[in-house]
């Protein structure tokens, strides 16, 4: 719209409009944002320099917004190191570097308390058996613990778990019978005492670290004679030692339940999830339960390797109802030589419904995670043993938000046979679907990956409460719900008002021009005496033209010259009834409450079908009418 004003002897302005009014046509339709993605972000690429390479089976620690881990390679000489950075991927700081007598290969996870880290290598000290260590997180005050001997133990690859003052850890081999060693030692490297030591019968090879639920110890061995590992407990005090479940190698159904358990239990009061590294009905490794008095055990997950994921070595991190876990091998490349693929992060109900594969690793974004996850609030943190710029291995955050909403669908009001447009904004990690209700039984069209429904032919049997489910792998919730009301069509179109001020009892003359070419005349479309100071003249010409001009001019000299304005286009409102009767007209606007009708005029009828005109629209939110007929 553009406004002219030009005053040679007389006040005239000019009006332009777009001719787009349809008339009963009423689309609502609101403004929605795309839902973000679930992200994915490489905090660091390993380089296999000083920073280290290839971090193994070391979980992160995170501690507020730092996290703290090793890597089984790389650093000054070649050994390994401890690191730390933000959760933002800033300040990478090299906290250790192995050099072989200090140990070397740190693969099991450590554990934080207060500012000193704890921790194990797998090889290096006195008899290159390996070690437990701690260090300050600021890089100073590193000690070693403890140096193995063999018949004490010999490789802690498994990592440590802590409780009042006392580090629990396993040997994947020595010992008394060779087959590794559950230990215990004090944060001051007093008190090593091994808890029981392994044989092949009860199975070894303790090679995922122990979890410690009040004074009970659960883990796991990876191998065994004629068993493809077991799930034992054991007392904080060695007393006790059990083996709850044993996964059988038998001829007919080779690990059926899966066999190679690599990794740290998990525990939920009286139930353990676990995984293993290979076997199932595909042979690519399971996830299972059991209770911890070794009853119960269930298979949640036989994993197929495509698309899946294969060789689950790591632990499972549980939130809620929900576990979240890596695979080292498999998802974008079918299980089979020579491509194996470069590993999954996946997560799964405790029920073993829901699975779902959250991130296939390509190889430039990470590869073959062996490691669990930590998580903080909606983000998960972990490491790939390879892939990365220089194929040694990434620090990744991956967001698992459930779906929450922004702004819910509106309530409005629209009249018979319109477009109702009903939208809401939503945000969550991973895909976003959306289930739009009627009366919140009703399912509308399926779901969608539109945040959009749209009602065509808007009908009185529509009117009611609509809402959606905004759901992804993560969660669901529903919107507030919002109200639509249907109302009769009243009749009306667009028409351009025209201000008209001056001294009240004058003539005012009003002449207009569709061109302001050479060759145009003005023309006249009123003569009015003001009964007022200012009032309004709405032109009803039919059709409207493209552009039209106007101006107001007064014979003589008058004492307050004439002038117009021209606020808008104003809605031009048909009132039908018997001479003499009165008609009441209300609005309401389009978005709000339902019930909110404002009473705009009570006009009484001097013919059958006259004009109303809601000057006061302008500049107002868009408005619905109601004509109601006066007793």
């Amino acid at each position: 719209m553009n406004t002219k004003a030009n005053f040679t002897g007389s006040a005239r302005n000019s009006f332009n409009w777009p001719l787009t009014v349809q008339s009963g046509l009423l689309l609502l339709c609101l403004a929605t944002a795309n839902s973000p993605a679930q992200t994915y972000t490489i905090l660091h690429s390993f380089t296999g320099g000083v920073d280290g390479g290839h971090p193994a089976y070391a979980q992160l620690v995170l501690s507020d917004t730092t996290l703290y881990g090793t890597t089984s390679a790389g650093g000054s000489s070649n050994l390994g190191t401890v690191f730390k950075l933000n959760t933002d991927g800033t300040s990478y700081t090299v906290l250790k570097n192995f050099t072989g007598s200090d140990g070397s290969d740190p693969a099991g996870t450590m554990v934080l308390s207060g500012s000193t880290l704890y921790g194990t290598t797998e090889e290096g000290g006195s008899d290159n058996w390996g070690t437990v260590f701690k260090l300050n997180t600021d890089g100073s005050g590193y000690a070693l613990l403890k140096q193995f001997t063999g018949s004490d133990g010999q490789w802690p690859c498994g990592g440590l778990v802590l409780s009042d003052g006392i580090l629990y850890g396993t040997t994947s081999s020595g010992g008394g019978s060779g087959g590794g060693t559950v230990f215990k030692i004090g944060t001051d490297g007093n008190g090593y005492t091994v808890l029981n030591s392994f044989s092949s019968s009860a199975g070894d090879e303790p090679i995922g670290g122990p979890v410690l639920s009040g004074n009970t110890l659960y883990g796991t061995t990876s191998d065994g004679a004629y068993v493809g590992g077991s799930i034992y407990r054991v007392n904080s005090d060695g007393s006790g030692f059990m083996v709850l479940q044993t996964l059988p190698l038998s001829s007919g159904a080779v690990g059926i339940d899966g066999i190679w358990p690599l990794s740290p239990l998990v525990v939920s009061g009286t139930t353990l999830y676990g995984t293993a590294d290979w076997g199932g009905s595909f042979r690519n490794g399971t996830l299972f339960r059991l209770n911890t008095d070794g009853t119960g055990f269930t298979v949640l997950r036989h994993f197929s390797g495509a698309g899946e994921g294969a060789g689950i070595e790591a632990g499972l991190l549980l939130c809620g109802t929900k576990l979240y876990g890596t695979a080292y091998e498999g998802g974008d490349y079918p299980y089979q030589p020579p491509y194996y693929g470069h590993g999954t992060v996946f997560s799964i109900n405790t029920d073993g419904s829901g699975f779902m594969a959250l991130r296939l690793f390509s190889g430039s974004d990470g590869a073959n995670p062996r490691a669990g996850l930590v998580a903080s609030g909606t983000t998960l943190f972990g490491m790939t043993d390879y892939g990365g710029s220089a194929d040694c291995g990434v620090i990744f955050s991956l967001s698992v938000a459930p779906p929450t909403v922004g702004t819910p669908p509106r309530t409005q009001t629209t009249e018979i046979g319109s477009t109702v447009c009903l939208s809401v904004e939503a945000s969550g990690s991973s895909a976003l679907t959306y289930q739009w209700f009627f009366n919140a039984t009703n399912a509308l069209d399926g779901a969608t990956t539109s945040p959009l429904w749209k009602l065509t032919n808007a009908q009185p049997c529509h009117c009611g409460a609509y809402s959606v489910v905004v759901s992804n792998v993560f969660g669901a919730v529903t919107s507030v719900p919002a109200t639509l009301n249907v109302i009769a069509l009243v009749a009306r179109r667009q028409v351009p008002a025209i201000g008209l001020t001056g001294q009240m009892g004058n003539v005012i003359g009003l002449d207009y021009r569709d061109s302001l070419g050479a060759s145009a005349n003005w023309e006249p479309l009123l003569t009015m005496t003001l009964s007022n100071s200012s009032q309004f003249y709405c032109d009803v010409t039919e059709p409207l033209p493209p552009q039209r001009f106007f101006r107001a001019w007064q014979s003589g000299t008058p004492g307050v010259p004439p002038s117009l304005s021209l606020p808008g286009m104003v809605p031009a409102i048909t009132l039908t009834g018997n001479i003499g009767d009165s008609v009441q007209v209300d609005c309401i606007n389009q978005f709000g409450p339902i019930d909110a009708w404002v009473t705009l005029a009570t006009v009484p009828l001097t013919n059958t079908s006259q004009l109303y005109f809601d000057i006061s629209a302008p500049g107002q939110p868009a408005r619905l009418y109601q004509v109601v007929q006066m007793p």
